[in-house]
């Protein structure tokens, strides 16, 4: 996918529930605590590709979904489709989003990638 529009690849959710694309936080313009430089797992300023998991690879862990399934490489973890978490601290989630697949990013951010839906883990469909 060429992102070099300023297109979002994935969307986090803020503690506050604000939604805020990749290359404001990957690239480190939007998180104080980065000082204005890029997420060290970061490509070019925005979330790397996810890629299917593999058993084999020394960094997988169940807790980022089944072998085969896509995961962005920083994912530290995959918590359910976001709307599981709809209402959690009173916040509320676009419908388009609920059925995306969350992941806690190496940065401890909430993240769903855009197009990677819960109900098909090793595809990223876009416009569906």
């Amino acid at each position: 996918m060429d992102r070099s529009n300023g297109s979002a690849k994935a969307m986090f959710i803020a503690p506050d529930g604000n939604l805020y694309p990749d290359y404001l936080v990957c690239s480190g313009k939007l998180l104080i605590e980065m000082g204005g430089q890029p997420c060290p797992f970061s490509c070019d300023g925005h979330l790397p590709d996810p890629h299917p998991l593999d058993t084999n690879s020394p960094t997988y862990s169940l807790d980022k979904g089944k072998p085969g399934d896509l995961c962005p490489p920083c994912a530290k973890q995959h918590l359910a489709n976001l709307g599981h978490w709809d209402g959690h601290r009173g916040q509320h989630f676009p419908e388009e989003l609920k059925p995306l697949r969350l992941f806690k990013c190496s940065q401890w951010l909430w993240l769903v990638v855009v197009g990677l839906y819960q109900d098909d883990p090793s595809h990223i469909v876009v416009g569906k």
